[in-house]
This record gives structure tokens, sequence and C-alpha cells, in this order.
């Protein structure tokens, strides 16, 4: 019988293992003990969504990294912690911003999902051990652990690794892929060979795991906050994207909103109430607000993919807020840059700067994280819709990526004609500006610049140099207890 040492990869190595491995032998749990019905493996995926939805990962600094190594936000109150050194992220100091603890959820997340997914290929659960474990129901729990397991590896490899492209083949230019469990591990000889793939390596697992995760999962979910088929298929297309396979991006971004251009199927379709005619300045607000403005398991807003659901109990959007939330009482973290404003260029009567900026006291701040209690969009239509308009842009295809952009703002813009015509010489620079426009402050920013392979700016900071779109100063540091743990096995990002 396998013991299965319930803990993540993370865990382990960052304990130094000695923690875990000198316990007596009931701090083991048998397969048997662990998995009696379907329950116990969607326990193991709460346990999963809940690392992703953790403040250190997808609910917060995978959020937040993006904007500050960018050049969209500037430090608007200094005050870092040893678990959130963002003063010195935002310095692009990474060797003093190590974020341990978001390498530790992740792989949480890994191991919760790959145990899901041991159980069931190792027949730990059958149908006559649990009559409720039909067909539908090992297929969506296998599903939505390939789903994590593909977002998890995805998100690590952007922080630790080089944009897809370059140097993607060499020894160690990833993240260590996981895609087993732990099992029976009694010493540091079954950690110590653990090592780093490629960067190639790593995203060819991604594409299997959501291409399975895709095939796999319902359309509807479990419930709020579980992912679905479309869920899986937006964030391949994101991955695709940002590999520069716009073939396969477009193919899959059709998959989720439709294929006609300047519209997207009513499933996603963005929040413009009322649906036809003209807006006033109010309604753009709410329009473009709507996104930011759910909470708890109420009704999905239709342009929210995926997006990470907090209750009372259970908030996901503490770091946003601090990060963000700018009331009387309280100043935020960080501040829109004057670099963002003057690279948006927003007309005067855009909802995305009236509605989801605010100014005080001569700064700019960000709107889309001020509630007490919020959910988190993962990845939003207006996405996916601006990813499409990028590739008819550079198919030549004027036409198209005009009426996509137009379709994002006309519930941004009060009496915006859609008509409105953008020339073949200005049609990419404009796609791009539109996506700065949509999607600041939403952990797009670094990524986006690495893809398109343009130096990443020094926004506000003083007499900054511009970095290099693949300059090792943008690679974060491995925690460097996972290194000892390994003795070594585990090469560290260079400086």
């Amino acid at each position: 019988m396998k013991k299965l040492l319930f803990i993540s990869l993370a865990a382990v190595l960052i304990a130094g293992c000695s923690k875990y491995i000198d316990e007596p032998d009931n701090s083991t749990l048998t397969t048997e003990m662990l998995f009696n019905s379907s329950r116990d493996l969607d326990n193991l995926l709460y346990g999963a969504y809940g690392a992703i939805a953790n403040n250190a990962t997808l609910a917060g600094n995978w959020r937040v990294f993006p904007e500050l190594l960018a050049d969209q936000v500037t430090v608007n109150v200094a005050e870092p912690s040893t678990a959130d050194p963002y003063t010195k992220l935002y310095d692009r100091i990474l060797s003093e911003a190590e974020y341990a603890d978001n390498y530790q959820q992740a792989y949480m997340a890994l191991q919760s999902a790959n145990t899901a997914i041991y159980a069931i290929e190792n027949n730990l659960i059958t149908k006559a051990k649990d009559p409720e474990f039909s067909d539908s129901t090992r297929n969506r729990i296998l599903g939505e652990a390939y789903f994590i397991r593909g977002l998890v590896h995805f998100e690590l490899v952007r922080y630790y690794g080089h944009q897809y492209g370059y140097h993607s083949t060499d020894a160690n230019s990833g993240i260590v892929l996981k895609i087993k469990p732990m099992l029976n591990v009694k010493g540091i000889a079954d950690i110590e060979n653990v090592k780093r793939a490629t960067v190639e390596e790593v995203y060819q697992q991604v594409i299997r795991d959501f291409k399975d995760a895709e095939s796999l999962m319902p359309p509807v979910p479990l419930r709020r906050g579980r992912a679905t088929n479309k869920a899986a298929a937006a964030y391949l297309a994101r991955v695709y994207f940002q590999m520069n396979d716009l073939p396969n991006a477009l193919i899959q971004i059709n998959k989720v909103i439709g294929s006609t251009p300047g519209f997207i199927d009513p499933e996603f379709k963005l929040v413009r109430s009322p649906a036809t005619g003209n807006l006033t300045t109010a309604q753009t607000v709410a329009n473009v607000s709507a996104a930011f403005k759910s909470s708890g398991t109420s009704l999905k807003v239709s342009e929210n993919i995926f997006d990470l659901v907090g209750v009372a109990a259970y908030p996901v959007n503490g770091v946003m807020n601090r990060k963000y939330y700018r009331t009387t009482a309280v100043n935020p973290q960080l501040a829109i840059s004057n670099a963002y404003m003057t690279e948006a260029a927003f007309a005067n009567n855009d909802a995305r700067k009236t509605g989801l900026i605010t100014t005080a006291n001569g700064k700019n701040y960000s709107k889309k994280y001020d509630q007490a209690l919020m959910n988190i969009p993962v990845i939003r239509s207006a996405e996916l819709l601006l990813d499409r308009a990028e590739i008819f842009a550079l198919q030549g295809n004027t036409a198209d990526a005009t009426k996509d952009v137009n379709l994002v703002r006309d519930r941004a813009i009060p009496l915006y004609n859609m008509n409105t015509v953008i020339t073949p010489a200005n049609i990419l620079a404009e796609v791009r500006r539109e996506r700065i426009r949509e999607l600041g402050c939403e952990g797009d920013r670094l990524h986006q610049l690495r893809r398109i392979q343009l130096n990443i700016g020094p926004g506000d900071r003083p007499a900054v140099s511009p970095l290099p779109w693949n300059s090792n100063k943008l690679l974060f540091k491995i925690p460097e207890a996972e290194i000892r743990a390994t003795r070594g096995a585990i090469v560290q990002n260079p400086d």
C-alpha cells in the first residue's frame, strides 16, 4: 500500500524536509484513508482553488507583480514587509524580493491537483466504491485538476523564466515541472534530484493540460468560482498569445467569444446597458465598472470568463485592496503613474478614466478594486477581444481589427460612433493603446511588453534607464530554501 505525504513540494523544501521526514509514521496517510469518495477528490480541488485564490498568487501578487516591474504604477506609500517587499520589486532589485509564499502556494496547488489526477488514474475511486462517481463526475474532476495544473505552471514560468522563444530550450530555463504528486517521501534523497525543466518543456505541458481540461470540463461549473471548458479555452488562448502563436490563439479565442468581428457571443458579452442606442456618462461608468463590482456567489458578470470568488469568511481581495483602494482615511500603496496616463491618452469622456480612475492630491488612483469585498476577475472577454484585434492588425486585416476595437470603446465612451475608421497605418498602435486603457492595473503590462519585445520603460522612476525585455533583472529569484533543500539541484536565476 502506498503512503502519501499530503504536503507540497515547496512545503517540504522550505522546511528543509526534516520537519516532515523525521516525524513518526502516523504523520502519513494511506490512500485508503484519503480517498473514499468523489467528494474527497473535490475536497482536494477546494484546496487547489484556495491556493490559487490566495493573496500570494492569482488573487493578489500575480496580479500586482507585472505592474510593479513595468511602467504603469508608482509607489504611493512605502510600507514593505518581509512577506511583501514590494518597494524592492518596484526598484527592480529582485534579489531582495524573494516572495517565497507565492512559490509555496503554487506548489501546494500543484500537489492537490496532481493527487486528484493520481487517484483517478490509479482507480482509487471507482463506481463500485462510490456510486456517485459517474463518468461526468470523473471527467469534471480530472478536467479541473488539469486546468489548475496548467494555470499554475503557466503563471510560474512567466515570472521565473524568460519570455517564450528566448533561450526556451536552455537547461534550467524554466521551473520545476510537477505532474505527479509527491509519494513516499522518506528522506532528502527523494527530493534532491528535483530540477528545473526548460521553458519549452513547461509550455508544452501547459498546452497539454489546458487541452485536456477543455475536453473534459463541462460548460457549466459545479458552483460559482469553479472552472469550465470555456475558462480552459480562454486560458489556452492567453498561453498561445503569450507565445506569439497567433493562429492557435485565434482558434481558441473564437471558441470562447465567437468568430464574428465586432461581436461577442451572449455568454461572455461585454457589459453594455442599455444593449443598443447611445449611452449616457453614468451608463458608461456602470458598464466599465461591472466586472469589478461582483462579490460572493451572486450571478457571474457575463464578461468575466473566470473569476475568483470571495465571501465574507474567505475574502480574496486583500492584496488588491491594500495596493489600490483609496479612501479618505487610507492611502493605497500604489498609484497610477503619469507615464500610464500619457500613454493611455484617454478621451476626456472615456469612462475608464472618469469612472475607474480617481484623482487626489495630484495623483491618480485605480478604482477597479474599491470594494470592501469583491470577486477578482482573472480573464475577461475584453482581453480576448483585444488579442483578436491585435492578431487581425498584424495580419493586415484593418477592417476586422477596427470592429473589435470599436466594440470595446462603444460601451465606455458616450455617443461613440461604431463606424469610426482607423487607418492601416495606425491600427496596430491603436489596438495596443486600447489594451493599455482597458487592462490597466490587471496584471497584463509586463507580459505584454515582453511578448512584443519592447523595453520595459522606467515609468515615473527618476533617472532610471529602460530594461531590455529579455533582461535577467526581470526574473524572479527562486526561494533560497528550495535551492538549499535540493543541495543545489535547483539552479538559481542569474542576476
